[in-house]
Parts: C-alpha cells; sequence; structure tokens
C-alpha cells in the first residue's frame, strides 16, 4: 500500500469544513508543500519540520522515536556506512529546515546547503555533475541531486526527475483540497502524512485525508486525522468507519468522531500520542490502522 514512507524512505481545534476560499495558507507546512508540483496531489506526501522534530526527539526520544531519520532516506543510509552524513553527502539533519517526501522515491529539504560541500561528496562518490537553473544537478542515473543554498531535491526513482528547486507554477498548495486540510490538521504540525486525491481504493465521497501531528509547550503531542468528503453523504461513511477504532477495546477507544458542516464537511478524529503500541507520531504510517479504514474500497 505505500503506507510506510518512512520506512522506505492539539488539543482545542474544532471541527472544520473545505470552504475556505481560494487564499493560500501562509505558513511552514504550506511553505514546504508550495514547492512540490501540484501533479503530485494524487500520490502519497509526508512532511517533516526537521528542526521542531530534532527540538522533539532531545526531549523525549521514547515517545517521538519515530521521527528519527526526518524522512531523510539518504540520512538514514549513512548511518550503517563508514563516512558520516556530511562527508558523505555534504550534508545532515542540522542543515535542514523542512522536509517533503512523496511515493514516487523523491522529495525535497529546505533549508541551508553548501552547494560546493554537496557537489563535492556526490562527484567523489562518482556522480556526474551539471548545471541546472538556480543550482547544481547531479546524476548517477537513475539517481539525481539538485541543490541550491536553500533547497536540495532528489530523485531514486526510474527516471521520475527531481522537484524543482524554485516554487512551480502550480503546487500542491495551490490545490483546495490540501489548503483545507492544512486548516484543519495546522500549520504548525510537525509531522504529517496527505494519503492523496486518487480515487482508486478510497471510500465513496472521500476526496482526501491527512494525519497531522501537533505538540505542546509542555512536551506532550496529539495526532489529528482530517478526512475532506464530498457529501454528507460521504462524511458519515467516512466517520462510521472511523468510529469502529474509537469503541471500547479498541486502540482509539474514546477518541470523538466530529463531522464539519458545509458542502463538503470535514470529519476529524483526535487522539493524544503515547508510547503505546500504534500511538507514537507517526506510527499510523507504519500500521496503517486508519489510514486502511478510508482507503479500502466498500
Amino acid at each position: 500500500m505505500g503506507i510506510a514512507l518512512a520506512g522506505a524512505l492539539t488539543a482545542g481545534l474544532t471541527a472544520c469544513g473545505a470552504d475556505s476560499g481560494d487564499a493560500k495558507p501562509d505558513g511552514r507546512l504550506s511553505g514546504a508543500l508550495d514547492g512540490i508540483p501540484q501533479d503530485a496531489a494524487d500520490g502519497y506526501l509526508t512532511y517533516w519540520d526537521v528542526k521542531a522534530s530534532r527540538q522533539l526527539l532531545g526531549k523525549d526520544k521514547e515517545l517521538f522515536g519515530t521521527l528519527d531519520g526526518y524522512g531523510i532516506a539518504e540520512l538514514v543510509q549513512s548511518r550503517y556506512e563508514k563516512d558520516p552524513a556530511r562527508t558523505a553527502l555534504g550534508f545532515d539533519e542540522t542543515d535542514v529546515d523542512t522536509s517533503v517526501q512523496l511515493a514516487a522515491q523523491s522529495g525535497r529539504l529546505t533549508g541551508r546547503f553548501d552547494v560546493a560541500a554537496v557537489t563535492a561528496a556526490l562527484k567523489k562518490r562518482g556522480w556526474a555533475e551539471e548545471k541546472t537553473d538556480g543550482g547544481v544537478l547531479l546524476r548517477d542515473k537513475p539517481a539525481e541531486v539538485a541543490v541550491s543554498a536553500s533547497v536540495r531535491s532528489s530523485s531514486f526513482g526510474q527516471n521520475k526527475g527531481v522537484p524543482p528547486l524554485g516554487a512551480p507554477e502550480r503546487s500542491v498548495a495551490d490545490d483546495p483540497a490540501y489548503q483545507a486540510i492544512v486548516g484543519c490538521i495546522g500549520e504548525d504540525t510537525y509531522h504529517a502524512t496527505f494519503y492523496g486525491k486518487d480515487p482508486k481504493g478510497r471510500l465513496p465521497g472521500l476526496t482526501l485525508f491527512a494525519i497531522g501531528a501537533r505538540a505542546g509547550d509542555d512536551g506532550t503531542s496529539r495526532e489529528r486525522l482530517c478526512a475532506l468528503t464530498q457529501s454528507d453523504e460521504g462524511a458519515r461513511g467516512v466517520a462510521d468507519a472511523l468510529k469502529a477504532k474509537t469503541a471500547k477495546g479498541e486502540r482509539f477507544e474514546g477518541a470523538t468522531v466530529e463531522v464539519g458542516g458545509g458542502k463538503t464537511p470535514m470529519v476529524t478524529v483526535e487522539w493524544a500520542n503515547s508510547t503505546a503500541s500504534g500511538l507514537r507520531p507517526g506510527s499510523q504510517n507504519q500500521t496503517g490502522e486508519l489510514p486502511r479504514l478510508l482507503m479500502q474500497p466498500h
């Protein structure tokens, strides 16, 4: 199903609808999505606020251990190699602000990158250097990396190409469905997965859903699933599917499923993260317990 993207690779909100108008939200999450071309909207997208994730890991590694790796597959892989990431890749997680990883084995990082260091590190490993708009492009077919002083894009799929260094003409952040979901999970989410707009395998009447995690000042964390539906009937179907997991004896016992108003209601369910199985931040990417409820055809 491609749910375990990270491996291969707050309280107080009210239920909300999708009538958000055409204004693009302004924030860290939307800013990261603004670098992803709109043609990626149908597939999975995973987002990390890397700076926030590093701080949370420093406070409580047991609770936030699922964030380790920050969705950057090369950094995880570098731990099994003799050279540290900065030597092998020319950067490490301290250089990164945000990360968006796509289902097509590609991703886009924002932060501060030493272009010369990244170029030298990859050329030392046999990668070929080319010029590209706004930066340097390196190739080791089929893999590609493009890097500028503020963006590093990569692709390890079969000739899929890297996300652009600059903002595309139309981005995922321009998509009204993504705007509605971002408004629901919150711009200050530190980790989120969007499960794509591809209608195949979705519950009838469901446009898009995502799970986002937000941290409190006291070190606690809560996750919220937001599902944008197409009608009252679609919302009822999604809500009924989620309620099955909030019953007594279930993992999400006691969580409340809420249905918003408007012509395209937003269905939400929120729970507190903990170290219990399946309840750490991002665990639903690995278990697929809730996502499967909304992805299976009925």
